[in-house]
C-alpha cells in the first residue's frame, strides 16, 4: 500500500480540514446563540446547528473516502466544494470580518476543486 501523501490524500486533507472548521463554526454559532438577547426560544439555532454537525460529517466521510482513495468520494467533494463557494459569496455579502472569512473559504473551496479535478488525483483514485 502507497503511503505518503498521494494526490487524493491532499485532497482528502482539504476535506478534513472543512470538517473541522464546520464543527467549529457550528460551536460558535451555538454559543452565539445563548449569548443573544429578545424573542429567541432556540429552536431554529439548534437545528441551525445540527444541520452545520450533520454537513460537517458528510465532509468528514468524503475526507475518509478521499484518503483510502475511494473514486466514489470525488463527485461529492465537487459538489461541496461549489457548495462551500456559494457560501463564501454570502459571506463576502457582509461586513468585516464576514469578509475575510469569505475570501478564505473561497480559496480553500477552489483548491480543493483544483485538488479534486486534477488528472493526478483521477489516476490515484481506485475502483
Amino acid at each position: 500500500m502507497e503511503q505518503g501523501l498521494t494526490p487524493a490524500r491532499q485532497a482528502a486533507l482539504i476535506a478534513g480540514a472543512e470538517a473541522v472548521a464546520i464543527v467549529i463554526f457550528a460551536i460558535a454559532l451555538g454559543v452565539a446563540s445563548f449569548d443573544t438577547q429578545g424573542t429567541n426560544t432556540g429552536a431554529a439555532p439548534v437545528a441551525e446547528v445540527i444541520i452545520y454537525l450533520l454537513f460537517a460529517a458528510g465532509m468528514g466521510l468524503i475526507a475518509r473516502g478521499l484518503w483510502r482513495r475511494s473514486r466514489l468520494a470525488r463527485t461529492p467533494m465537487v459538489l461541496a466544494q461549489v457548495f462551500g463557494l456559494v457560501s463564501a459569496w454570502l459571506f463576502w455579502e457582509g461586513d468585516g470580518a464576514a469578509v475575510v472569512a469569505g475570501v478564505v473559504i473561497a480559496v480553500v473551496c477552489v483548491i480543493g476543486i483544483v485538488l479534486t479535478l486534477r488528472p493526478a488525483t483521477g489516476a490515484d483514485l481506485l475502483d
